[in-house]
């Protein structure tokens, strides 16, 4: 297993090795271009080829002088050589070519693969490779990853190949150069893989520093932080903190360099030695006549060969680690499976039935612990809500509502227990079937560099129903400002992306994300904080209609604010994972609850806010009239 460093710069073992991503990566590139795949392995062979005919032509020419070779068969016999080396040279200069530049577009066909995978995955999934994610992404990116790779893969099989040759021709004369060779060489790749092994110890702690290094410069140019640091005079500290890394960083270098150079060093001194060896026993030779001066020169060239070849193939599996690791990102993210149905579920009628029925959902003894926690989120929540009913969600943060929604919407399974639409286990459903039934009115919605009306339906202009959209925007508050907007449901969305794009306020959008929730006419609608962002009027004209758009469905609606709740059938108030309350507002003030007593606390505050805001508005008509008085006095 290869370890590489993930974007967080945290060492990690991958889950692939180097021969299996490898022979992904082959795979993938087959299908996106054959050309590319086969040229990986054709270009071994002009390669070799021109490298073998380079280190024979000077050995030919010398052998040809020694035997008295007439003068134009010489030529001839070195033109041709040349030739030859040429045509290979230029096939594999065009191959290799065509690896580096083409090799890049293999970041188009995985990012195409990683955009569906990443619009087909479960959400739970989404959520819990967040990391795995960013490092796909920042993979793809790099262009150099995908041309790196095949032309290391290539250079690869050439060493290998090259190896193979040039060792088999030194072997047949000179056996014990080989094996001299050999050992030397295996000697240099275990004094390159000490300093690597050094430079991975050492890049921990330079990962470390490097990501202080880059939040402090970071904090520097945000405008938030920038007026800290500016108010309590935090420069200087930031300064003498920033240097401090950069020092110690540098040190870490320095350790790093000394390694590198101290490798380095004693390579040099290892090829003198095995060079000045090789050329003594080769000078020998000839001067007692065992070999010629030509067999000499070829000797030379293929001991040349064959240690290049040898530092090229270590070179070569040294580079192609963090291209390995980029593939292995991807390869990890396209295999992750989803626990959703995708295709087979319980069938159109089935789901006409529902909406037809209206939905009924079921919670029994459903827990869940969020992977790496010991404690649950959820404990053994048992839960029914009936069709059309209107069920409030309250809690304070860390309650679990949020979890709890997330579950009933389908994006986390629970650890234990199970839940249940009209009585049937929603895991028996695919995820397109259970997503049609349910609608959600989320605070973080996304807008996309769409048109208004695809954004409320999405669906095109010839599809879309306009008396429904005319409904929604009407129950949801949307209906005058969409009206107002110069070009209505063509109004372009997201200013990033179209520069003519119409942009609208908090409260807005909430409205706008409230019709579309209200447009999809699901049987069951989950309702997050509906009015957080808009101001009194708004809300209460949100809660006057909120009858009529929920007319038929059953619905959950989560809100801080208590008063909001009243007009639910049944209120549910969560305590550390557990519902701890249930009844209607009514019953649970009677009865002195918990509940009660959050919404005494949270009423009088509500009454101090607005007994300041009278007064101020007081003092303020007290002020205007004095001023009125004054003016009438020297008018």
């Amino acid at each position: 297993m290869v370890q590489y460093n993930d974007v967080f710069g945290l060492e990690k073992k991958q889950k692939y090795g180097m021969i299996t991503t490898i022979w992904f990566n082959l795979k993938e590139t087959k299908k996106w271009d054959k050309k590319l795949f086969y040229y990986q392995w054709l270009c071994i062979l002009p390669n070799v080829a021109a490298t073998f005919f380079g280190t024979l032509l000077p050995s030919e020419l010398v052998r040809g002088l020694e035997e008295g070779w007439d003068i134009k068969w010489i030529v001839c016999y070195i033109f041709l050589l040349t030739v030859i080396m040429w045509i290979c040279h230029i096939a594999d200069t065009t191959m290799r070519c065509y690896l580096r530049f083409e090799g890049a577009t293999l970041s188009l066909y995985y990012s195409k693969k990683c955009f569906h995978k990443i619009m087909d995955l479960d959400y739970d999934k989404l959520e819990q490779e967040q990391k795995l994610i960013g490092n796909t992404w920042k993979s793809i990116s790099d262009d150099s990853n995908f041309a790196g790779i095949l032309l290391a893969f290539s250079a690869t099989l050439q060493s290998i190949v090259g190896l193979f040759a040039y060792g088999i021709l030194i072997a047949r004369n000179h056996i014990w150069i080989l094996l001299f060779i050999l050992s030397s060489s295996l000697l240099r790749f275990y004094l390159l893989s000490l300093a690597k092994k050094k430079h991975r110890t050492y890049h921990v702690h330079l990962s470390r520093y490097a990501k202080e290094a880059a939040y402090l410069s970071r904090q520097t140019m945000e405008r938030r932080a920038g007026k800290d640091i500016r108010i309590y005079q935090m420069a200087e500290w930031f300064l003498k903190k920033y240097q401090n890394v950069l020092n110690q960083m540098d040190q870490i270098f320095k350790k790093i360099h000394n390694w590198y150079f101290l490798s380095g060093f004693c390579n040099n001194m290892i090829n003198f030695i095995v060079n000045a060896g090789i050329y003594i026993y080769l000078i020998i030779q000839v001067l007692n006549g065992s070999i010629t001066v030509a067999s000499f020169v070829l000797s030379v060239g293929l001991v040349k060969g064959f240690s290049t070849y040898f530092y090229i193939l270590f070179r070569q599996v040294i580079s192609i680690n963090p291209f390995c690791a980029a593939i292995a990102y991807i390869q990890e993210f396209l295999e992750i499976s989803n626990q959703w149905k995708q295709k087979e579920g319980v069938g159109e009628a089935q789901i006409i039935k529902i909406k037809e029925a209206g939905v009924k959902l079921e919670l029994r003894k459903v827990s869940f612990t969020y992977p790496g926690n010991q404690e649950p989120t959820l404990k053994e929540i048992d839960l029914v809500i009936h069709p059309g009913e209107k069920l409030a969600l309250l809690g304070l943060n860390g309650a679990g509502k949020t979890t709890l929604v997330k579950l009933i919407c389908g994006f986390y399974h629970p650890t234990e227990g199970e839940i249940l639409l009209n009585g049937i286990p929603i895991q028996e459903f695919s995820r397109e079937e259970y997503y049609r039934l349910v609608a959600v009115l989320f605070q973080d919605a996304t807008m996309l560099p769409l048109s208004l009306d695809e954004n409320l339906t999405g669906e095109t202009t010839e599809k879309m129903d306009q008396k429904r959209l005319h409904l929604a925007l009407q129950l949801s508050g949307f209906l005058k400002r969409y009206t107002q907007s110069e070009k209505g449901g063509k109004t372009l969305l997201v200013q990033e992306v179209n520069e003519a794009a119409e942009d609208f306020s908090g409260g807005e959008k909430q409205k706008l994300i409230f019709a579309r929730a209200l447009y999809k006419a699901a049987p069951l609608l989950i309702l997050d904080e509906p009015t957080a962002a808009l101001d009194p009027i708004a809300e209460n004209e949100l809660y006057l209609n909120y009858g009529k758009a929920t007319k038929g469905k059953t619905s959950i609606y989560i809100s801080h604010r208590l008063s909001s709740t009243r007009f639910c059938d049944r209120i549910l108030l969560l305590e550390h994972g557990r519902i701890i309350e249930e009844g209607t507002h009514s019953s649970l003030l009677v009865a002195n609850t918990r509940y009660a007593q959050l919404f005494i606390i949270q009423s009088q505050y509500y009454k101090e806010q607005e007994e300041k805001k009278r007064k101020r508005k007081l003092m303020g008509d007290e002020i205007e009239e004095t001023i009125t008085e004054g003016e009438s006095f020297y008018e």
